[in-house]
């Protein structure tokens, strides 16, 4: 995995390109297949079958599209809230908006924060909006639920590759979100 991390000043570089980034969380969705194979075993691959087949029909295409369209937003709005709350960050340091050019939403934080917190924001959307539903579809046997966690654990593929990137920056140090790239610059 090719990450930039040359020295500017005191800021070292822990950030990878957009398009790369989308290209690399790949590897992250591999786990994402298993759990939708233990939902499998568990369940019966004919019930689960014959429930996620009601999905075709037209009112229900429509709610699941509002329903992704939704929670893309929300996996946003997780990782600002998160920042604000966990780093004490205001919400004019918060900045929502889309890429085009990689086709990725995203959120970032104008001001430096400590690692953990930023760590917390990006890992908080994949946990809220994907392993608890795929969870609690799991044990109530519902696919409907389980496919929506599984789903946003895929979309938070790219905050999985970011943590897996930071993962040995020492706790306490200081990180600037990156403005246009996946990842940040690691302060000191």
């Amino acid at each position: 995995m090719e990450n930039s991390e040359c020295l500017i000043s005191d800021k070292k570089d822990m950030s990878i390109s957009m398009s790369k980034a989308n290209l690399l969380s790949i590897f992250f969705i591999l786990p994402v297949i298993l759990l939708a194979l233990i939902y499998i075993l568990v369940w019966g691959f004919d019930s689960t079958l014959s429930i996620l087949s009601s999905v075709k029909t037209k009112p229900n295409l429509i709610w699941v599209m509002i329903s992704i369209f939704a929670g893309i937003i929300v996996h946003e709005l997780i990782h600002g809230v998160a920042w604000m709350y966990f780093a004490d960050k205001k919400n004019g340091h918060i900045k929502f908006g889309f890429n085009w050019k990689s086709l990725t939403p995203y959120a970032h934080c104008t001001e430096p924060m400590a690692i953990s917190p930023y760590r917390l924001g990006a890992a908080a959307p994949g946990i809220i909006l994907g392993i608890f539903p795929y969870v609690f579809g799991l044990i109530l046997g519902n696919p409907v639920v389980a496919l929506f966690g599984l789903f946003f654990s895929m979309a938070a593929s790219g905050d999985a590759l970011i943590l897996w990137i930071l993962r040995k920056v020492e706790k306490g140090k200081l990180v600037e979100d990156h403005p246009t790239r996946a990842g940040c610059y690691v302060i000191g």
